[in-house]
């Protein structure tokens, strides 16, 4: 049997059993018949993703210790069918979607409530190892006939303006992208500026360092211009960098160590918590105007003219899909959709836990727009899960319990020097956030993003959406029974107590050290990646050139077509005055950044409209300053103001630049020259022009770049920032 295949049978077995040991004497205690809805959530089991199969070792190869650092992966994209669950309908839609997917992989039944056909494999690295990844890109070349009775054809989709969206069923260039890893972004590594068309194969080869940080990564397509629509349609899959170094008297070590008490059977992949949004829709196609008009629900304006007021519909017979841009493109559209985020694939799964348990999600926020606000809370009864799920009460009636607290060990896969507790959890997409918890009752639990108050871009959808139902029931005891304290504090005094115990496995040169630190306030200071950013270091970079990134989006005059369109862009230096251009567009043969290899550095981020999630590949960055500039007093009670507490000292990747604050970020440029991008990571920004080019050069010795740093690409003046 494949490790794969065991993996899979071990998680089924363990849940279905434990689903039959906790579930029915609750049910009985409470005197609740299983009514349909019940029925339904109790088969929508959470699913892990499953592990990516490495490739057998070549004929005749003779083994020794030196295999486990070099692996060999196919990696598959193909359309695949299956179903999402609908909670607007209380059945299974059926869809066809891109997907990646090991060699045997096929589709599933398309009517099977509890299927997650679009989980992607996880992959498991470890630091020091050489992965190859073949990508084969099994996507239909989009083509029609020449005419009839030939086999002649021409290609259907003709190329589109830069920074345009392609024109409907267009989509299916890709390549990948690993975000987050440190690795070189040049070749056949980490290297977005390629494109892999349909047909054709390409090996990836990623050499992770010896020194690269554990932690919580994920994979996904990278092409402009596709991307949001490809990642719309459920390209991501988790990338886990395992840890084993324990920390030493003179160096860090990985928080894996400290953890492994706490995992699963499965390991480290079965802590992923994928978090997905797929805005699949179902056409009125015509031959002259394909994808032209997805299904929804119309009202009428103050006109009495029509207009759509969501959600989409599919009636039993049609199918899902991802095709046209205008599924993504606009700033609502996934709130205005009624489509509902998945977790590994699934909508509103049952998670069956254990309460007085600690448990690490590795939550990936792979969603190509939306904000998440996760927030988990207990519920008093199961009638009220009933009524939830059938829409007869709302979460706001329903997930009004205690709090589970949330203690944030890491993000964006880098390890925090002290654990940050939150009863909201503010994941932007492209977000990573590693969770401790532990629930401190039996009984039954919300995961739900909590949409009260505004999101990204002023969303107006306020209402909160079900994520899953965590059951954490036991035999013969009453669900809402309170036998644990469940304030923060009390949460807090647990987790310590449950970490120290842990601790005693770490050498006993650091023992002492590494449980002085979480007796005080949880600090992890011996589990963090990447030495920080001192005062006198930020003196000194203060006095030195910065580089400068301000989002905005804004009408521009074309003059090729003679008319307003807005445009996404990436200025240098704020400046309210700088009138806006087609010259801040994305252009992929600009470099807009230059850096030296072996420098550091402070970034200044702003944006003038909107608010974008900032991020860069290849070096991440620490937070040195989150500022207030607006002209009227800073709100404390806005989502913005909550989620950039506790930021400043910590390492990411990914960071939301709202309007009126100014963030400084401090990074090095280490190790790996060549050319990667920065970008909105609201994806259908990045597609219309929110992107810009970086290079790293080798210096001259003098303080600058070596002669020809700039090999092809031209620097525009202004676009460095400098």
């Amino acid at each position: 049997m494949s490790h794969q295949k065991s993996f899979q049978y071990q998680h089924t077995f363990f849940w279905l059993a434990v689903t039959a040991l906790c579930s029915a004497p609750v049910l009985a205690k409470e005197n609740v018949a299983l009514s349909p809805t019940l029925n339904a959530l109790n088969h929508r089991l959470l699913q892990m993703p499953p592990l990516l199969t490495p490739n057998d070792l070549p004929a005749g190869h003779t083994p020794s210790a030196r295999d486990q650092f070099e692996k060999s992966y196919d990696l598959f994209i193909r359309y695949t069918e299956g179903s999402i669950y609908n909670p607007l309908t209380g059945k299974a839609d059926k869809v066809k979607l891109r997907a990646y997917q090991q060699k045997t992989d096929k589709s599933w039944a398309a009517d099977a409530l509890g299927a997650a056909r679009f989980q992607a494999p996880s992959v498991v690295v470890v630091p020091g190892q050489t992965v190859r990844y073949k990508l084969h890109n099994q996507l239909p070349e989009q083509v029609e006939k020449l005419a009839e009775h030939t086999d002649q054809t021409e290609v259907q989709c003709t190329p589109t303006a830069l920074n345009a969206p392609g024109s409907p069923g267009c989509f299916n260039i890709t390549n990948l992208h690993s975000h987050g890893l440190w690795i070189s972004p040049s070749g056949n590594s980490d290297n977005v500026l390629l494109s892999i068309e349909p047909n054709v194969s390409f090996e990836y080869e990623y050499n992770v360092p010896v020194d690269h940080p554990a932690g919580t990564f994920w994979y996904h397509p990278h092409v402009h211009g596709t991307t949001a629509m490809q990642v719309g349609s459920g390209m991501t899959g988790a990338l886990i960098v395992k840890g084993d170094r324990y920390p030493s008297p003179t160096g860090n070590g990985d928080l894996d160590t400290l953890l492994k008490k706490f995992e699963p059977k499965g390991g480290s992949s079965a802590e992923v918590m994928m978090l997905q949004q797929v805005p699949y829709a179902c056409f009125d196609n015509t031959p002259d105007k394909p994808y032209s008009n997805y299904h929804t629900t119309y009202g009428k304006d103050k006109d009495g003219k029509p207009k759509e007021v969501g959600p989409w519909t599919c009636s039993e017979n049609e199918v899902g899909v991802v095709e046209s841009f205008g599924q993504v493109e606009s700033p609502s559209i996934w709130r205005t959709s009624g489509r509902y985020t998945m977790i590994n694939g699934q909508v509103q799964p049952k998670i069956v836990m254990a309460d007085n348990t600690v448990y690490r999600w590795r939550l990936i926020d792979a969603g190509f727009q939306d904000t998440v606000k996760l927030r988990i809370k207990q519920i008093d009864s199961i009638n009220d899960v009933d009524a939830l799920l059938s829409g007869k009460k709302s979460i706001e009636e329903v997930c009004n319990g205690s709090d589970v607290w949330q203690f944030e060990v890491a993000s964006d896969g880098l390890t925090h020097a002290k654990a940050i507790s939150k009863n909201t959890n503010y994941l932007q997409p492209g977000y990573r956030s590693d969770i401790l918890f532990a629930l401190p009752n039996a009984g039954k639990y919300c995961v739900y993003d909590d949409k009260a108050a505004s999101s990204l871009n002023n969303d107006a959808a306020k209402n909160a959406r079900l994520l899953a139902v965590i059951d954490a029931s036991k035999p013969g005891q009453a669900i809402g029974k309170a036998n644990h304290a469940t304030d923060q504090a009390s949460q807090a005094k647990f987790m310590t107590q449950q970490l120290l115990a842990a601790a005693q496995t770490q050498p006993p040169s650091v023992r002492e050290q590494v449980k002085e630190n979480l007796r005080n306030d949880l600090q992890l200071n011996k589990f963090v990646p990447h030495p920080s950013f001192t005062p006198e270091n930020l003196a000194v970079l203060n006095s030195k050139p910065k580089e400068y990134v301000t989002f905005n989006i804004a009408k521009v005059f074309d003059i090729a077509k003679a008319e307003d369109k807005t445009r996404f862009m990436v200025e240098g230096q704020f400046d309210p005055n700088l009138q806006p251009s087609l010259d801040y567009t994305y252009k992929p043969d600009r470099v807009d950044h230059t850096l030296i290899l072996g420098t550091e550095q402070i970034w200044t981020l702003r944006s003038k409209a909107g608010s974008h999630p900032f991020h860069i590949h290849v070096n991440p960055f620490q937070i040195v300053g989150v500022k207030w500039v607006g002209k009227d007093p800073e709100d404390k009670s806005t989502d913005f103001y909550q989620q950039y507490q506790n930021l400043i000292g910590t390492w990411k990747d990914t960071l939301l630049v709202a309007p009126n604050y100014e963030i400084e970020i401090a990074t090095r440029y280490q190790r790996y020259i060549g050319e990667y991008v920065l970008h909105c990571h609201i994806l259908e920004h990045e597609d219309q022009g929110m992107m810009q080019n970086v290079k790293v050069v080798v210096p001259n010795g003098k303080g600058g770049a070596s002669a020809g740093a700039h090999g092809a690409h031209g620097v525009q003046s202004g676009h460095a920032g400098h």
